[in-house]
């Protein structure tokens, strides 16, 4: 039920809003105890929190994702998820397919800027519905902070980036 739009099929680059796909993505294929080692082809951006050699489970790493917006840990869940990050970006768009989302192509699983990920708000309204209808997903994005055991035993605190929530 819409009151009012404007410019709704308007494409635009939608940054981390990437990030709300390849969490559902995680969710739906991935067991949330599986195993991610952040290796040198997931390691891109130097102000990541997630180190090179860290090793999380799925879940931990998927707050690690959502809570603070870590670009690397998008990619670790990517390459484990799609075995390689194409892959993964046919999964994306078969699933923006499904949702009805004809005015979105995905080509990161992060958002950084990239010509070839973008969406509309019409399209972004779709993902957002049926995101929040998968409890898993309105939990993580509902959590305020969060402390997140690494395999090795250490622990990183992280605080969601949301204002709303803090």
């Amino acid at each position: 039920f819409v009151i009012s739009q404007k410019n709704a099929d308007k494409n635009l680059f939608i940054a981390s809003i990437t990030k709300m796909m390849t969490c559902l993505l995680a969710l739906e294929h991935g067991s949330m105890t599986d195993t991610l080692f952040i290796t040198k082809d997931v390691y891109i951006t130097k102000d990541s929190r997630v180190r090179l050699g860290d090793v999380y489970q799925l879940d931990n790493l998927i707050y690690e994702m959502m809570l603070v917006s870590d670009n690397d840990a998008a990619y670790a869940i990517a390459k484990h998820i799609g075995g390689d990050t194409l892959t993964f970006y046919d999964l994306m768009n078969q699933k923006a397919q499904y949702l009805g989302m004809d005015s979105t192509h995905f080509a990161s699983p992060n958002g950084m800027p990239n010509d070839s990920n973008y969406s509309c708000a019409s399209d972004l309204v779709r993902l957002s519905r049926y995101c929040m209808w998968d409890s898993a997903f309105a939990q993580i994005v509902g959590t305020a902070e969060k402390d997140l055991p690494l395999v090795d035993g250490r622990h990183l605190p992280c605080m969601n980036t949301n204002q709303l929530l803090t």
